[in-house]
């Protein structure tokens, strides 16, 4: 194909990249990624799929072009995606505090408390867990994903346990 009828598509076809945008600005927002960079990004895939479509195949130009930007746009989600802990309802977030900070309701807030081998106390919390509880625990540590609803009420479970042992003693959640 000829650097001529590349950009002769590339211009027939370039409304796809903004119809792409606009179908995944929630996305997008979410990783805050600019639309100038997106645009760039997705104009380097489009001619990318431009120079790799086979005409003698029965699919359009247009539907090739644009499964290749949504791969573009999945591919920019792995690579820019958020990190941390996502999906914590907000009245079990964990906020950070200065350890120096005042209580509202007066005094300070105490540092967890380490036993001779430096390793917090969980041992109340591990012992009120249930078998189901203890295995997503270790999956969990293990870094296997939690994906069933089982699995994912048994987590909500150990995080309840822990808020009521750690947050009525004060020493570890605020």
């Amino acid at each position: 194909m000829t650097a001529q009828s590349t950009a002769a598509l590339y211009d027939n076809h370039k409304g796809l990249i903004k119809s792409t945008i606009r179908r995944n600005r929630r996305l997008l927002n979410a990783l805050h990624l600019e639309d100038d960079d997106v645009a760039q990004e997705l104009s380097i895939a489009m001619l990318s799929a431009i120079e790799r479509f086979k005409p003698e195949r029965d699919v359009p130009l247009a539907a090739y072009v644009s499964i290749k930007l949504q791969y573009a746009i999945l591919d920019m989600k792995r690579r820019f995606k958020p990190h941390g802990v996502t999906g914590v309802p907000q009245n079990e977030r964990l906020r950070l505090i200065r350890l120096d900070a005042e209580r509202p309701e007066g005094g300070t807030y105490e540092v967890p408390v380490l036993d001779d081998t430096g390793v917090l106390e969980f041992t109340e919390l591990f012992e009120s867990l249930s078998e189901r509880e203890s295995n997503v625990i270790k999956m969990a540590a293990q870094g296997y994903p939690v994906k069933r609803k089982a699995q994912a009420d048994a987590l909500g479970c150990v995080r309840k346990k822990y808020n009521q042992i750690y947050s009525s003693e004060g020493s570890i959640a605020a």
